[in-house]
């Protein structure tokens, strides 16, 4: 009866012609894995820069379609108010509800709950949350619509008739992001600090009355934190109707090309809402 020692095979040795292949299938993992990928991440981004720039020259011209402007500006800034706001009071409920709990177990006044509310939601979660939310809603709205308008040829019928597409599309959407963004988010981050009131009040536990709550408040807002998030607002504001233009413009094919265009519109914004908002915190 045989052993395993002598049924086992002897490895195969590795042949000079695999030897010599080896390095060249090496550098094609690296740039398919590695290289490919920044390449395409620096053309994007050159891309987005480009495009900033184009409707920054509009901007700074003074050729701005103001009534498209304020069109645009009411349909995505206060039809996106409710719901940033409702996101933002329950974000504010939870938040001051899981300090509450902390202060409980940890031993520490439940007197500055409010500040520490109003420090959290406005140097980072009121901005990024928000953002987060008007990416979903009008990042997507603005890419499905140029994106609608490049599958019917809608935007080759403005070049024929001589209109600059990024002036009459491009321009009005932008500035409202800038200026809506942070209108919105800096109302939705009240009602947010406002709402967290409610359940520190409720519990039997701390029972926070709102003369202690908003004491807090106003002891920890500063015109500083204030600024971070206006500051950050904006950038993300910027953030969402470039890149939704972008993608807009480079829709390919009928309703399946809109929705993946919808789609990356909105992952893609979300990423570099993250991005800008550590370079903006560090």
């Amino acid at each position: 009866m045989t052993s395993n020692n002598e049924n086992a095979k002897p490895p195969e040795e590795m042949s000079p012609v695999k030897v010599l292949l080896w390095p060249f299938a090496l550098a094609g993992w690296l740039t398919a894995f590695i290289v490919q990928p920044l390449l395409n991440t620096f053309d994007y981004i050159g891309r987005l820069l480009i495009l900033t720039g184009q409707a920054l020259w509009y901007i700074v011209t003074l050729r701005i379609p103001v009534a498209l402007t304020i069109q645009q500006m009411a349909h995505l800034g206060t039809d996106s108010l409710f719901i940033v706001g409702l996101c933002l009071m329950f974000t504010g409920m939870i938040l001051s509800v899981i300090l509450a709990k902390q202060a409980l177990e940890l031993g520490f006044g439940i007197q500055y709950i409010g500040g520490a509310v109003v420090y959290s939601m406005a140097s980072d979660l009121a901005p990024v949350l928000g953002s987060m939310v008007l990416a979903g809603r009008v990042g997507s709205g603005i890419a499905s619509e140029l994106g609608t308008m490049v599958v019917t040829e809608q935007v080759d019928a403005l070049r024929a008739l001589a209109v600059p597409p990024i002036r009459h599309l491009v321009v009005p959407r932008l500035i409202a992001c800038a200026i809506m963004a942070p209108a919105i988010i800096f109302i939705a981050g009240f009602l947010g600090v406002y709402a967290g009131w409610i359940p520190v009040n409720l519990m039997p536990a701390t029972h926070v009355s709102q003369r202690i709550y908003f004491d807090s408040v106003f002891a920890s807002l500063t015109q500083k934190l204030l600024w971070i998030a206006l500051r950050k607002s904006l950038y993300f504001g910027i953030i969402i109707a470039i890149v939704a233009c972008l993608e807009g413009f480079s829709t390919k094919g009928g309703a399946r090309g809109v929705g993946i265009t919808v789609t990356r519109a909105v992952v893609i914004s979300m990423v570099l809402i993250f991005v800008a908002d550590l370079i903006l915190t560090i």
